[in-house]
This record gives structure tokens, sequence and C-alpha cells, in this order.
């Protein structure tokens, strides 16, 4: 059924998933770009989707036990975190609800901060699979020209100075603003596969 999908995989899923944990991501609870607020989560009016008889589970950030699932285990280890329950190692999966997915640079130069990612457990930089990076928008300066009544001109750059090309008699969309800099986005589920 999973012929070519290796163990630890990663894709989206566009249904619902039960179970969901629900609790909140405090891995990068100290991060710059960690949110102090609590998203209400909320089911759309649409079937569950039971994938973990399937072999696949949310990536939701849960603790396994390491003998329950020794295939997902030897592909993760503790790169996202461990601790011991009742006297057994548990290994902790992936959180990625309420995130953008990035290909890890590896060298290839195309992440200039590659250097300053928070590493999978919240404690260290490491630039490394299932490292974390805050949102930031790159700096940027306008070239600009100011006619003086006399005829004198002034050359500079200013931040975030812009000129439209559109008719002054053209309606201009109003600028939406939030919390964070992003692009138009869908809501998926991210799984993973654990057998």
């Amino acid at each position: 059924m999973f012929a070519g999908i290796p163990i630890g995989a990663v894709c989206p899923f566009a249904g619902q998933v039960d179970p969901v944990t629900g609790s909140r991501n405090t891995i990068w609870a100290n991060a710059a770009c960690a949110s102090s607020e609590s998203t209400p989560g909320a089911k759309a009016d649409a079937p569950l989707s039971h994938i973990e008889s399937q072999g696949w589970m949310l990536c939701d950030g849960r603790y396994l036990n390491a003998a329950a699932y020794p295939e997902l285990y030897a592909i993760l280890g503790r790169l996202y975190g461990e601790r011991i329950s009742g006297g057994d190692p548990e290994f902790r999966i992936p959180d990625y609800r309420g995130l953008f997915l990035r290909g890890l640079d590896a060298g290839a130069g195309m992440d200039p901060d590659a250097d300053q990612r928070i590493d999978p457990t919240g404690n260290h930089v490491a630039n490394v699979v299932g490292s974390l990076q805050c949102d930031a928008m790159q700096d940027h300066t306008h070239s600009y020209d100011v006619i003086q009544p006399a005829g004198i001109s002034q050359q500079g750059n200013a931040a975030g100075t812009s000129v439209s090309s559109k008719p002054t008699s053209s309606p201009e969309a109003p600028a939406r603003t939030t919390a964070e800099t992003r692009p138009k986005n869908i809501a998926v589920n991210y799984i993973i596969r654990f057998r």
C-alpha cells in the first residue's frame, strides 16, 4: 500500500485528522518568533480521518514510546527531543502545525541566515533538518529624485518609499497588515508515516 514511501516521510494532507492532541507548541517557546497567544482549534463541517490506522500521524510534536515505534525512532532518534516516561525512553515527532516548510540549505547558499537557525529542540543554534527560522522581512530601500522649485535636485534612498504607476483615478487596495509577514496560504495537516 505504501510501496516506495519511506518511514519518516512527511506530506500535506487535505482532510481533517483525528486524533489531534491540541497541545500548544512549546518547543520554541523561548524563540523571538514564538507567539504568546493561543489560537483556538476548530473543526470544519467535514468528516474526520483516522489516519493512524493507515500508518500515518499528525506532526503535532507528541512524544512516542521508542519501543512501540521502533522504525520511526530509527529515523528520527532524539532529533526533536527525548524524555523518560515510566522508565521507558520516549522520542518526540516534529511539530509542523502553523508553519511553512523549507528545504534544508545543506550548503547550497540559498538560505543567507542558515547559521542562525534554532535546533529542533529549541535549545541551541544549529542548521539541521527540523530547525526553526523566525519570520523576517528583507531589508530594502528605494531610490528617489526630488526636484526643488528652484531646479535643485536631491538624490538618495528612502526605506519603504514606493512609486505607483497606476493612474491617480484608479482606487488603490488598502494594505493588509498583521503580526507576521506571510504569502497567501492554505492550511493543511502535515502528516508523517510511522510504519
